[in-house]
């Protein structure tokens, strides 16, 4: 059966984008930081942990947010190989991309979304890979399965917080997976429902 995961880097102290976050500096004044574990610091099994998200993947949500701030750093061929479904409040026809990425836009909210990914998905898990505000709507409504966080040994003191506002309810999480690299700890966690 098919899950519903989250995969996101995050600081220690629980931000997913640097200050001043926007369409000019999609991760904000974070040059990068939360994603050199990818890239520019990458080792084996950092690697590992990217080909065992992408293997699973069989599509992605993002919110509109994402998706504007993105999409032109990302370019064409755009880096996600799979179909993608922006949540928006925007009616828009498909974006086809080089290299098998589709942008899809999803107007009738986070379950019809989701009813899309899966169905796109053919039987693999679909991927919530941000923004934040995508992550709360699918975590609060009880959607989310799965939440892989790569903690990066960094204090970025502003920015965007994966987890502000989810409310009084406490979501409880089982840790399933800890894999540590000098980058990053990759965190894997069931969400208990």
């Amino acid at each position: 059966m098919s899950k519903v995961h989250c995969d996101i880097s995050m600081s220690v102290d629980g931000f997913i984008t640097g200050p001043d976050e926007g369409v000019e500096s999609p991760l904000g004044d974070d040059a990068g930081r939360l994603h050199d574990w990818m890239f520019a610091e990458k080792t084996a099994a950092d690697t590992e942990v990217l080909d065992e998200l992408y293997a699973r993947t069989g599509a992605i949500l993002m919110g509109r947010r994402m998706f504007d701030v993105g999409v032109e750093p990302w370019g064409d061929p755009a880096p996600f190989e799979r179909p993608v479904f922006v949540l928006t409040h925007e009616a828009r026809d498909p974006m086809a991309m080089q290299g098998g990425t589709t942008y899809s836009f999803v107007t009738d909210g986070i379950e019809a979304g989701l009813q899309q990914a899966k169905a796109a998905a053919d039987e693999k898990d679909v991927g919530i890979w941000g923004g934040a505000n995508i992550v709360r709507q699918y975590l609060k409504a009880g959607l989310l399965d799965e939440i892989q966080i790569h903690l990066i040994p960094v204090l970025l003191g502003e920015g965007v917080r994966l987890f502000e506002g989810l409310g009084r309810e406490r979501i409880e999480l089982e840790r399933t997976r800890t894999i540590e690299t000098p980058s990053a700890t990759h965190l894997r966690f069931t969400v208990v429902k």
